[in-house]
């Protein structure tokens, strides 16, 4: 994967905050980084371009002096999700600290490794297919549920209503990159 170690951040393309629409439209992932080169801010898009046009961070950098956005591309855009984990991780950036980040992983993946079960468990247990798991975990389709529903996945995977809604919020900022 990567050795944030040896990330060189000033060697990355970047372009200033506000000449952000023209950021690549590639998958990668992106550094906010202040003046005094301090990384503000982290994130992972398939297309940068597009989720910077409307980007719910962009005030709070704004309010920072002389802001670039650096990117990395990701080759394969499965990967940008552990990378993004790994790099917020290591450069510990202060506008990502929210209670939706999750040490074990990132939406409904994140909450089954911490339940410790296998996905063909949970499939089991919820009575769906283990291709509505994997596709859960992968970010690709939000879980559809009732209140009874909600209740019953939050038993099954140990989690409180605030987590299992940060998790469906994950899926959602994916689908919305």
């Amino acid at each position: 994967m990567i050795n944030p170690s040896n990330l060189n951040l000033s060697t990355l393309p970047s372009v200033p905050l506000e000449d952000r629409s023209q950021l690549p439209q590639s998958p990668c992932i992106y550094f906010a980084i202040d003046s005094l080169g301090t990384v503000q801010y982290i994130g992972r898009s398939v297309n940068p371009k597009n989720r910077w046009a409307s980007h719910s961070k962009t005030t709070e950098l704004n309010a920072l002096d002389q802001v670039r956005i650096a990117y990395m591309f990701v080759d394969d855009a499965n990967l940008l999700t552990p990378i993004e984990n790994a790099l917020i991780a290591w450069f510990n950036p202060s506008l990502n600290k929210t209670e939706r980040f999750n040490p074990f992983g990132v939406g409904m993946l994140g909450l089954r490794l911490r339940s410790g079960k296998k996905a063909v468990e949970i499939a089991v247990e919820l009575g769906v297919s283990f291709a509505t798991v994997r596709n859960w975990e992968q970010l690709k389709n939000v879980p559809r549920m009732t209140p009874a529903s909600m209740q019953k996945v939050m038993g099954v995977y140990g989690c409180t209503l605030e987590e299992l809604v940060a998790a469906e919020l994950e899926i959602e900022d994916r689908h919305n990159d």
